[in-house]
């Protein structure tokens, strides 16, 4: 007598159809879309991180990125804005630096903001503008739009600005501003 073990089909092929439902199911762009990111990538919650001799130096976030792939002119836009963090050699956060729109251009070594640029350092000061270039290569920061800086009690506001990129030294042009007296007026003169 011959023993014969049968499994049932209809339960294994339940069961393949449940763990297939459970894969991840990505959207699939439109032809337009694809046609739009010819010659691009796009990625979706970026996290960049940059470092020398393993420390970490600056840190990007930005909800998506797009990576112009065109030989000899590499350029990321950031089209949903970014967040950008600056770290000293220690490992403590210095400054951030956030916008709505960037353009980071490799050849120029510039990265274009615009749009609700906030630069903030470590000692709480704030720099408010429409726009502004970061030089990289130099490590400037520079625009010709109207800024506004806030400190702990002052407010300057002018047109034109230029800083080095760890915000310590800058110039305003055409300044206008509030200064309390005592920082005006020494009492020892």
């Amino acid at each position: 007598m011959k023993f014969e073990r049968r499994i049932p089909a209809l339960p294994m092929i339940l069961c393949a159809l449940f763990a297939s439902s459970c894969a991840e199911e990505k959207p699939e762009l439109s032809d337009l879309e694809a046609a739009s990111l010819n010659n691009r990538e796009r990625f979706e919650q970026v996290d960049i991180r940059y470092s020398d001799s393993a420390a970490l130096q600056v840190r990007i976030k930005a909800p998506e990125m797009i990576r112009y792939a065109d030989p000899g002119d590499l350029k990321e836009e950031f089209t949903k804005g970014f967040f950008a963090m600056f770290y000293d050699k220690s490992g403590s956060l210095r400054n951030t630096l956030s916008s709505k729109y960037a353009l980071r251009v490799h050849t120029e070594g510039k990265t274009y903001m615009k749009d609700s640029v906030r630069f903030s350092d470590a000692d709480e000061a704030v720099l408010i503008t429409a726009e502004l270039v970061w030089n990289e290569r130099n490590g400037t920061l520079y625009t010709d739009k109207f800024v506004r800086i806030l400190r702990k009690d002052e407010v300057l506001q002018g047109y034109g600005f230029e800083t080095d990129q760890n915000f310590r030294k800058g110039t305003i042009r055409s300044i206008d501003a509030i200064i309390p007296a005592e920082k005006l007026f020494r009492e020892d003169q």
